[in-house]
């Protein structure tokens, strides 16, 4: 129905988390699918340059990555890759602290990957004849499931019956694998400057702030004004991330 438009949004927090893993992946330097980033060994003459190289710091290929998120002293057998796909990971805090160095220099303003687009932007994208998509329905990824089951019942009928979809990466069981960094690792001061980088979200999108972020809570809000120049009023950040605050250690 063109009159209705039915989104999802996620969690500020857990989709960073779910975005950086994403965006990890894509452009990191093995990566020779749509990735400008690739690094390609028979042409050393590279033109563009990750922008947090440090990212991949002694890491050549997926294997490389593979064996810091799943060392092959973890596994049953030591040559069997397969093992390493869904289970939790067993990284030494390697990939936890250049997560936490990442979030500390990322300024959140020129998103390097898609995966890194705020979702308020993407719910704010225009039509082939420059309107805004009117969403009518937003619902919340933690409830898919049940959400669902309530969106085919109201446009299909009471008598419909919404099977799950048991394939992994289906839609309603959201992520088909574990996170390659070790969460427990990541710390409370990384967290908080999420919280100022995903600070858009949180607003628009009414989440709560994660009890990490409470204690700033009075200085991460929101503001409305007027953009004179585009006509309209505007929601901005109360506060904007500093650019490059730490530096290599």
């Amino acid at each position: 129905n063109a009159d209705n438009i039915i989104a999802f949004v996620r969690e500020p927090l857990s989709r960073f988390y779910s975005q950086y893993d994403e965006a990890y992946v894509r452009t990191a330097p093995w990566q020779n699918t749509q990735n400008p980033y690739y690094i390609d060994p028979n042409n050393p003459q590279q033109t563009t340059v990750h922008p947090f190289p440090f990212l991949y710091e002694n890491l050549r290929s997926y294997q490389d990555y593979e064996n810091v998120f799943c060392p092959p002293s973890t596994r049953r057998n030591p040559n069997n890759r397969r093992e390493c796909v869904f289970r939790q990971s067993k990284e030494d805090g390697t990939l936890a602290k250049r997560l936490d160095r990442f979030v500390q220099e990322y300024d959140g303003r020129n998103p390097y990957d898609v995966h890194l687009i705020l979702q308020v932007p993407k719910l704010l994208s225009k039509k082939s004849d420059g309107t805004l998509i009117n969403i009518t329905e937003l619902y919340n990824t933690t409830n898919a499931e049940h959400d669902w089951k309530l969106i085919a019942k109201k446009y299909i009928g009471q008598h419909a019956e919404f099977t799950k979809n048991k394939k992994k990466g289906g839609v309603i069981e959201g992520r088909s694998y574990p996170r390659r960094f070790d969460k427990s690792l990541v710390s409370k001061e990384t967290e908080r400057r999420i919280c100022l980088l995903a600070l858009l979200d949180y607003c628009c999108l009414n989440f709560p702030l994660p009890s990490s972020c409470e204690e700033e809570a009075k200085e991460l809000t929101c503001t409305m004004d007027y953009d004179d120049e585009r006509g309209a009023v505007r929601v901005q950040p109360s506060v904007f991330p500093d650019v490059a605050r730490v530096n290599a250690s």
